[in-house]
């Protein structure tokens, strides 16, 4: 009964974000859209990675669950590479391992949504133990972020700076 709960609580989670994700959409692009077309002519809205979770609600649980196993694996992987344990986060696992899945089963069916995420959750897992020195460097000790795009940028970053050092 009480994985059923939890199940049928978590499910409620996810229906919550999405639907407040499409409500938030549905409010703010046309506001920005009238700023956007006076300021930049044919500016298109960036929007957040869980506007594509309605176009494949199964590869968002792969891609999660997926992400999630990596991350659990790099867990016990960093200290034999030498480097800091990143504990997995349940948010960024989430939120770009479930976006890995639905991206990953567009181009590569349920394969491609396995292998996509899982490959991706490495990615948040091991780039920012790589950069944590670096960031140590910068003033900023045991400081970490969750995607990936922040981990490899800071890392080439890192490494210009510390040139001029």
């Amino acid at each position: 009964v009480f994985a059923i709960i939890q199940s049928i609580t978590f499910a409620a989670g996810v229906y919550i974000i999405l639907a407040g994700v499409r409500m938030v959409i549905a409010e703010i692009v046309p506001a920005f859209k009238g700023i956007a077309d006076k300021l930049v002519k044919d500016a298109k809205p960036a929007l957040d990675c869980p506007t594509v979770f309605p176009f494949a609600p199964n590869a968002v649980i792969i891609g999660f669950l997926c992400s999630f196993a990596a991350g659990l694996i790099s867990m016990f992987l960093c200290p034999l590479f030498g480097l800091s344990v990143i504990v997995p986060g349940l948010v960024p696992h989430f939120f770009c391992g479930a976006t890995a899945g639905v991206y990953g089963n567009i181009t590569g069916g349920r394969r491609g949504a396995v292998i996509g995420s899982f490959v991706q959750g490495l990615l948040i897992s091991f780039l920012p133990a790589i950069l944590l020195p670096l960031m140590g460097d910068l003033g900023f000790a045991s400081t970490t972020f969750g995607d990936a795009d922040f981990g490899i940028v800071g890392i080439i970053l890192g490494h210009i700076i510390s040139f001029f050092h």
